[in-house]
């Protein structure tokens, strides 16, 4: 762990090292590197973020960002960019940044090749179970702007709500879960509540979604 990141107000436990998020040190010269391997520029909003804070770990809800430490952070994104390019479908133009954590499926990427007109891009994953089907990438969020206003929304809910279980939840909880999670996919009508509905509502909380 590098020194500046250690937070020294907490002790270490075990092979753990306690961390804190710094001031970010990425320049406009990182940025442009990065979109010159990817082959087109960022999504601003993403380019927003990492000259933000560098981190390890963030609120994990269907994405884990790749982690963003100082010294190292560049080389782990070209890293992930370079494994995966082999493996992606003929003719597409996917730029991973993380990875899908409800099952594991593979990378979360920019979708270069559905770029909207104010640069943005679609948010897909690249599901490793269905190579060379339809069902190989799939959508997740429109654009990355909607995916932070979405993911802020689980990081600041009193209550994870994607998941539910009727045999472990009360009616109240799977009722109050429903209502979060109907104001989730509203926040994003042609991601998470369009083509991605299906992948967001497919963890036990679906019958309770307020109308």
């Amino acid at each position: 762990m590098p020194s500046e990141m250690r937070d020294p107000h907490l002790p270490a436990t075990d092979d753990w090292l306690p961390w804190q998020p710094i001031a970010s040190s990425v320049t406009d010269q990182d940025i442009a590197d990065l979109e010159a391997h990817f082959g087109g520029p960022l999504p601003s909003s993403y380019a927003t973020f990492l000259k933000y804070r560098h981190f390890y770990d963030l609120t994990e809800c269907g994405v884990r960002f790749e982690r963003h430490v100082i010294g190292r952070w560049k080389e782990e994104l070209l890293k992930l960019f370079n494994t995966y390019q082999q493996h992606f479908p003929s003719g597409s133009h996917l730029v991973p940044f993380g990875h899908e954590t409800f099952m594991d499926a593979g990378p979360v990427c920019f979708d270069y090749q559905n770029r909207h007109a104010n640069g943005d891009c679609s948010i897909v994953i690249w599901d490793h179970e269905w190579v060379n089907t339809d069902q190989e990438v799939k959508p997740m969020f429109s654009s990355s702007q909607k995916m932070f206003e979405a993911l802020t929304f689980v990081a600041t809910s009193e209550i994870g709500f994607v998941y539910g279980d009727p045999d472990e939840d009360s009616e109240e909880e799977l009722i109050q879960k429903g209502h979060l999670l109907a104001r989730f996919l509203a926040i994003d009508p042609n991601g998470t509540g369009g083509p991605a509905r299906e992948y967001w509502t497919g963890w036990g909380v679906t019958p309770q979604i307020a109308k």
